[in-house]
This record gives structure tokens, C-alpha cells and sequence, in this order.
């Protein structure tokens, strides 16, 4: 009796010491950092700071996806020449901004006097052009590197003032011709944030403090309220639609952020530098690709929805590059920046990705 009790006292201890051991290799599973790349015709997308190796294979898989299907799409509407042509490697697919109506300079765009009742400009509108921005009042020159980097074309400003608040301005509105609708985009992107306050004025605009912006067409508009009554903050948004109806474009989507899994709502970002890449995006690891002339990138944050104790999102980038050659160049170096670092490296057997997990190069 006593060995048969012994026998049970092993077997519920190794049964005990196994289910530990899964327990284990389970949360092992939930505590990775993992970072994962993949390149296909003239994209390079992956994953930073993805919690499970399961995420990032999911994530690389469905993104994967959508880069077949418009490939697809596209090559249903290309004629037999131009499929011909593809296939001898000779034509890349060009990559088109999107359209926009409107082309008006950015100060006949400006709500004129009492288009918002009683509230009127304090003297005429001033332009710059992206040598003279900002040349008569500070404003951090990283900054204007920042408007210079996604392409800014002209910029006008104005201060209103209202009878009912005296003499002092009370609102600074400025209005960016930045060359395409991307580009607009992008310098929006810079000042989103997930779950933001919109205020709908003919398209999407974000409330935050005293600023409200958005984007329409290829402009991007920046309101400052001097104060945070209610009365300003309405006139600022009157004045906003004033604006808004005058750029006659509807709004748009970024095409690249269809390709995209479904992701927090104002995280989405967009970059066509490195040095826009981190400005959007301060939690970029200390390696990523480098992009080149004529390459354009999308990113957002996401949630770990498994498990209840991730607080910090991962990131899901896609940057598109002017040529496959260019894709794939960009993708060698960058996968030869990550595996010469002293960290655990490999490529995934299932989709070919690489997949390093960096909580093992954290101090």
C-alpha cells in the first residue's frame, strides 16, 4: 500500500510539474517583443512590438492577403500588353496620388469678414513659401523641418478678432497647400491620436485643446484658439466650415491604409521619410528600413485583445517604394541590420518573414 501510495504521490507531482511547464511555455508565449518583416512586389510591411509570435504570423499573413488582392484587382483591369509587360519585368506599378479639385491659393480660401458673424480679420493674410515659413515668428525649426518634409507648397495665415471680445485677437487660422492629398494627410497624422474628438465640419476635424485640425483635398488646416471660452471655440469651428465647404474635394481614404488590418481608430499615420517616420511614430525601434525618393508609408496601432494585462499597442507598418528592385534592395539591408544585431533571429517556416523577438536585447 505504501508503494502504491508513493506511485500516486509521483504521478500527481509529474502531472503537477507538466501542467506548470505548459502554464509556463503559455506566458513565455504572451512575453515576447516581437519584431517581423516581409517583402512582396514593391511593399515592405510588418510588425514592431507584437506581444505573441501568433499576432505577428497573423498580422504578416492578413496583410500578405490584401497585397494579393489588389494585386489582383489591378492586373484584372491591365490589358494583355501591359500583363506582357509586367511579366518581362520592364514596367512596375506606378504609384498614383490621389486626385483633388481644388488648386485655389490658400489665402483666397480664408473665411472673409462676417461669413462668421461679428468675427473679422485683424489685418490682411500673410503667405509663405518653404523657405519664409514662419520667418516672423518662432515656431520650433524642427517643425518647419517637419512641414518641408511632406512637401509643403504654400501657407497662409490670418488672426480674427470679434466685437464682442473687444479688440484682441482672439483666433489664428492657417491654411497648408501641401502639394497632394497625402501629403495633407500626412502633417494631419502628426497631430492625431487614438480615439481623438472630432468635430464633423464637411470632413473629419480634431478638437484638442486649443487647436483644431484636418485635411481636405491637398490642404491641411491649423485653428489656434487665444482662449478656451465656449464663444471662441465655437467661432472656431464656423470658421472651420467656412473653410472646409470652399475646398470643394470630398473626403478621402488613403488607399494604402485599406491594406491594412482593421487598427485604432486616429492611430493611423502616414510617412514619406525617416525622419517623418519618427515623428509620427516615437516608438520606433532603433532599426528600420530606410526609405528612399518616391517611397510613401502607412502605420497604425493596434491592441492585444487576448489578453487583458497588454497595455502598450503594437505597430503594423506598410511603406511602398517606387520599384520591386528598390523593395527588395531596401528589404536586404534591412534584414541585414536586424540579424547582425546580438539577438534572437530566424525566418518564419510558415510565410518566410523574419521574426526576431528584442525583450532579449532589453536592459
Amino acid at each position: 500500500m505504501q508503494n502504491s501510495g508513493n506511485i500516486m504521490t509521483r504521478a500527481n507531482t509529474f502531472l503537477l510539474c507538466s501542467f506548470f511547464i505548459i502554464i509556463l511555455l503559455s506566458c513565455q508565449e504572451e512575453q515576447g517583443n516581437f519584431t517581423s518583416v516581409s517583402q512582396d512586389n514593391v511593399y515592405i510591411f510588418g510588425i514592431w512590438k507584437a506581444p505573441t509570435r501568433k499576432i505577428t504570423r497573423e498580422t504578416i499573413e492578413d496583410v500578405s492577403a490584401s497585397i494579393q488582392a489588389q494585386h489582383e484587382s489591378q492586373s484584372s483591369h491591365t490589358s494583355v500588353q501591359d500583363k506582357k509587360t509586367q511579366q518581362d519585368g520592364a514596367a512596375e506599378d506606378a504609384y498614383n496620388t490621389l486626385p483633388y479639385l481644388t488648386t485655389a491659393a490658400p489665402e483666397t480660401l480664408l473665411p472673409k469678414d462676417g461669413q462668421v458673424t461679428d468675427w473679422v480679420r485683424v489685418r490682411k493674410p500673410t503667405t509663405y513659401n518653404p523657405e519664409t515659413l514662419y520667418k516672423d515668428r518662432f515656431v520650433p525649426p524642427e517643425t518647419i523641418e517637419i512641414y518641408r518634409n511632406y512637401g509643403i507648397q504654400r501657407q497662409a495665415a490670418v488672426e480674427y478678432q470679434s466685437s464682442k471680445h473687444g479688440s484682441i485677437p482672439y483666433i489664428l487660422f492657417e491654411i497648408f497647400d501641401m502639394g497632394t492629398p497625402e501629403n495633407a494627410f500626412g502633417i494631419f497624422s502628426v497631430n492625431s491620436y487614438p480615439q481623438p474628438k472630432y468635430e464633423w465640419v464637411g470632413c473629419k476635424a480634431i478638437i484638442s485643446g486649443k487647436y483644431l485640425w484636418f485635411w481636405k483635398g491637398k490642404y491641411f488646416i491649423q485653428i489656434e484658439g487665444y482662449g478656451i471660452a465656449t464663444p471662441i471655440r465655437e467661432a472656431m469651428i464656423a470658421l472651420a466650415k467656412v473653410t472646409a465647404k470652399n475646398i470643394q474635394d470630398p473626403p478621402q481614404k488613403i488607399p494604402l491604409l485599406q491594406l491594412l488590418p482593421q487598427y485604432i481608430h486616429g492611430s493611423e499615420k502616414l510617412f514619406t521619410t525617416n525622419l517623418t517616420l519618427h515623428q509620427v511614430c516615437k516608438g520606433t525601434p532603433g532599426i528600420i528600413p530606410l526609405l528612399t525618393d518616391g517611397t510613401i508609408g502607412v502605420l497604425a496601432q493596434y491592441k492585444n485583445t487576448r489578453s487583458k494585462k497588454a497595455a502598450n499597442p503594437y505597430t503594423v507598418f506598410l511603406i511602398r517604394f517606387p520599384t520591386v528592385d528598390a523593395a527588395q534592395l531596401a528589404y536586404t539591408q534591412y534584414r541585414d541590420a536586424l540579424s547582425a544585431v546580438d539577438l534572437p533571429f530566424k525566418t518564419d517556416s510558415q510565410n518566410g518573414a523574419i521574426l526576431i523577438d528584442e525583450q532579449f536585447g532589453e536592459p
